[in-house]
């Protein structure tokens, strides 16, 4: 089947009702939604782009949304920035870059309204979501929350508690320090593998790996509780490294094995 074609769409802010209503049908697609309280509503889309906030849809010229990017003003930590609630992208577009165009440009809108920052919050256990957010689009993490959203039943979160790690992009060069050719033989690893269990920071390492499962929708299928283990373990690791003053910065494949095995970039600064 021929792909949509991605000249086709542009990126802009919701401006009509008709607008808003395919940003709608763009999040129920988007993640296979049936539970329509999981969709933002209309109204609280308006609210937020007319008042600080950002709604962005890559728009077909037939008017629908392959894409959006919804973003509300607040303040991440000190400073005023937006906190992007969700980016996602309809499936027959899905890993062509699409979700990459809607970030830089909601980047864009943020430096030329003043904004210091764009925050976001992602599932620390989803290793192609990490690699996207802290290796393409450059975002580094240092806050974590457990269980953000509490139980829920759609596909890509029921049976595991919903913990996310926040996101802060900001202007600037890169964070991360340089790494050796094999990071995997060379760095400290703060999550045993085959535990899966937490080992604590030394005060001596100013950079260390938080490995994660490569692939947990397939690790969930077979083995929920080894899931629900991992979750645990990389929770309290998280939490013991960012105490110590870590941040993540990258994320790492390698390993020598199939899959390949994959871990957080952890850096403190002197």
């Amino acid at each position: 089947m021929t792909e949509p074609a991605l000249d086709d769409l542009t990126i802009r802010r919701a401006e009509s009702p008709a607008d808003y209503l395919a940003c709608q049908d763009a999040q129920r697609r988007a993640w296979n939604l049936s539970d329509e309280s999981y969709v933002v509503p209309v109204a609280t889309l308006v609210g937020a782009n007319l008042h600080g906030g950002l709604v962005l849809g890559a728009f077909r010229p037939d008017g629908s949304a392959a894409g959006l990017s919804f973003a509300f003003l607040g303040r991440i930590g000190v400073k005023l920035g937006f906190y992007s609630q969700l980016t996602g992208v309809v499936p027959e577009y899905q890993g062509r870059g699409l979700g990459r165009r809607l970030k830089l440009e909601q980047f864009a809108v943020a430096e030329a309204e003043g904004l210091a920052c764009v925050a976001w919050s992602f599932d620390p256990l989803q290793s192609g979501n990490a690699r996207f957010n802290l290796e393409t689009l450059g975002a580094t993490a240092s806050h974590y929350v457990a269980d953000m959203y509490g139980p829920r039943t759609d596909a890509l979160n029921a049976g595991i508690p919903t913990d996310r790690l926040v996101a802060v992009w900001e202007p600037g060069p890169s964070r991360r320090p340089p790494l050796p050719d094999d990071p995997f033989a060379s760095l400290p690893l703060l999550i045993d593998p085959d535990g899966p269990g937490a080992r604590p920071v030394g005060p001596s390492e100013p950079v260390a790996l938080l490995e994660i499962p490569p692939e947990l929708a397939a690790l969930r299928a077979v083995d929920l509780d080894r899931a629900n283990r991992w979750r645990v373990a990389v929770r309290s690791a998280f939490s013991s490294a960012f105490e110590a003053g870590y941040r993540a910065v990258g994320v790492v494949r390698g390993g020598g094995t199939t899959p390949a095995r994959v871990a957080y970039v952890l850096h403190r600064s002197p």
